[in-house]
């Protein structure tokens, strides 16, 4: 069994830096545990997680019903687990192991502390030579019965585990549904610095729950939207809480679970999922979407393939916007208010061509416009790209993007309007100015204040080239709202 779990992996995997970053839960409701022959979820999935963008996995086990009287877990179940732990890391895949008897903990405490410790007596010795890729996590959303106790389970949990894996990666969480609302509650020794402090997050709940059968007040709901500015922010302020708890305390966080119901609209559903996943991300968040299928899914299992909006959404392709793939190391990113990619242009106008060509500016990609002469207008032709986000009266703007005329002649100079104006009649100007284009790619900048609110969707960003007369680059745009840079 050790041996394979060893790191020997297939040919090209390689294990990810010992870091949590973008993972996805697995195998909670999968018959696999009774019966591997009838398991859903496949050994090759693993591959496919690892393939689609994925860092790690946390196994979702219900352990308690395959106890016998004395706590004590089968041979087989053992030998599934080893397989899906070995699979999981030739995979090149980080694994938490995740006991997930939650709501026979929030109901009969005593049984669950029982079988809890037996669990971790059982498990923490048999895997204390696994890689340290392979975490264990205690419980997962203690509530109920489990709240007022939660900090004692916690700690005699913990000491079964340590005296087999003294330094092992522990992830623990707070009472009542490992909300950050309890975060301060969490006792936890000083000493012990191997510790991933986890918090699950599906706000707001009448949203990412709506139609759930399981949730008696939400079951006939539906209908229920998401968007707005304000619930936009308050994901922010709420992950900001969660960023100043760890700062105090110097423990790394996990968002361990977040995902809206497909029974919610699918659009929002795929505009909440990147805006938790952008967020957490910009806070040097680790973070594991729930879940792989049965709920919540990100993988159809009938289709036998990626539900590609959710997938997306959580990990941006490489041809996605660079807000997404940086957010985390690029606070600016955050102030995004447009799809900052060369796709998000559109060109009108007679007598001009356009493809993506290979450039030094953001992005590594621009956009080739060709034309074959001047019109009599500026805005006779023109490349406009989608304001995604609202503008509020008050809001600082700024537009950033590269331009450059494609010539030899270094003294050549056009100057071309440039302005965030409304996308149908009377085409009012939110913000307005001119850019002078030479043949260097270099950056092209307009700053400025809305004097009005702007409902999302109902701006461009306009770039009028009608008499540019001769072929022009643009990259991906930037579009930042109320953005400060630090000093």
């Amino acid at each position: 069994m050790l041996g394979a779990l060893q790191p020997a992996r297939a040919q090209g995997a390689e294990l990810p830096p010992l870091a949590l970053k973008r993972g996805v839960n697995v195998l909670g409701y999968d018959p696999i545990w009774k019966d591997p022959a009838q398991a859903r979820f496949q050994m090759r999935h693993l591959r496919l997680i690892r393939e689609g963008g994925f860092d790690h996995v946390r196994l979702n086990l219900h352990a308690f019903e395959h106890m016998d009287a004395q706590g004590q877990l089968p041979a087989s179940w053992f030998k599934t687990l080893d397989e899906v732990l070995a699979a999981s890391l030739n995979a090149g895949l980080q694994v938490i192991i995740d006991q997930h008897n939650f709501m026979d903990c929030a109901k009969a405490i005593d049984t669950c502390r029982s079988k809890l410790k037996a669990f971790w007596r059982q498990v923490a010795p048999r895997y204390k030579d696994a890689p340290d890729a392979v975490l264990f996590e205690i419980l997962n959303e203690p509530n109920g019965a489990a709240d007022p106790l939660w900090n004692d389970i916690l700690a005699e949990n913990l000491q079964i585990i340590r005296a087999s894996n003294p330094k092992r990666r522990v992830v623990v969480g707070p009472k009542f549904w490992n909300s950050m609302d309890h975060l301060d509650s969490l006792q936890l020794p000083e000493g012990d610095r191997n510790l991933v402090v986890t918090f699950h997050y599906y706000s707001p709940f009448p949203f990412t729950h709506q139609g759930a059968h399981w949730v008696e007040e939400l079951k006939n709901t539906s209908g229920v939207t998401w968007g707005t500015a304000a619930e936009q922010e308050q994901i922010k302020k709420d992950f900001d809480k969660v960023r100043a708890w760890a700062q105090k305390t110097g423990r790394p966080i996990l968002l361990g679970e977040f995902g809206a119901l497909e029974t919610g609209p699918l659009a929002q559903r795929v505009a909440w999922t990147s805006a938790v996943a952008r967020a957490a991300e910009a806070r040097g968040f680790g973070w594991t979407y729930w879940q792989f299928d049965s709920d919540f899914i990100v993988w159809d299992m009938k289709a036998d393939g990626w539900v590609k909006p959710i997938l997306n959404a959580l990990v941006p392709s490489p041809g996605a916007p660079a807000a997404a793939m940086a957010a985390r190391s690029d606070p600016a990113l955050e102030h995004l208010i447009n799809v900052n990619k060369v796709s998000a242009w559109s060109v009108y106008g007679e007598g001009q061509s356009t493809q993506q060509v290979a450039c030094d500016a953001a992005g590594k990609t621009c956009l080739r416009v060709a034309l074959t002469g001047k019109r009599a207008n500026p805005w006779d032709i023109g490349a406009i790209a989608p304001i995604t986000g609202d503008i509020r009266k008050g809001d600082k703007l700024q537009v950033l993007l590269w331009a450059r005329l494609e010539t030899d002649d270094p003294k050549a100079q056009v100057q071309v309007p440039l302005s965030l104006q409304l996308g149908a009649p009377p085409y009012t100007a939110v913000l307005s100015g001119s850019a002078m284009l030479t043949s260097k790619l270099e950056p092209v900048v307009l700053n400025g204040t809305a004097q009005v609110d702007q409902p999302a969707g109902t701006v461009n960003l306009s770039v009028q080239i009608g008499q540019v007369g001769q072929p022009l680059w643009l990259s991906a745009p930037f579009v930042l709202r109320n953005y400060t840079p630090a000093k």
